[in-house]
């Protein structure tokens, strides 16, 4: 923002946004002019006011118009070809799918043979 005072006496200022930040205040000595750095919130709009004597002087929305940039730069070290191949987790997952089948089928064999005992476990009163 840049701000002037076209008065012959040190005014006092404020510059407030809607997004819930704190005003920034200031003093601007006669016929002088300065620029203020306000950061706006990317790609919204931001509504910006300028206040003298608690009235508000000028008042505007603007937008960083900030276009997301694409994919980042690639982490491959040069003269490498990146990995096109398939995704590890898909096989560590089929792997782990396996696992439980297979640890289901042999608690299931199991739970199916283990109560059937032949010998007696007390031995009779005969």
């Amino acid at each position: 923002m840049r701000i002037r005072n076209t008065g012959t006496k040190n005014e006092d200022y404020s510059i407030e946004k809607n997004d819930d930040t704190a005003a920034i205040p200031g003093t601007i000595g006669p016929g002088a002019t300065r620029t203020v750095a306000v950061k706006l919130r990317e790609d919204r709009g931001t509504r910006v006011t300028v206040r003298w004597a608690n009235r508000q002087i000028e008042s505007d929305t603007v937008r960083a118009n900030c276009k997301k940039a694409g994919a980042a730069p690639s982490e491959t070290p040069p003269n490498q070809l990146p990995h096109t191949g398939p995704d590890a987790v898909l096989w560590a997952r089929a792997a782990t799918g396996g696992a439980i089948i297979l640890t289901g089928a042999i608690i299931f064999w199991y739970g199916g043979i283990w109560p059937r005992r032949r010998e007696k476990i007390f031995a009779g009163k005969d």
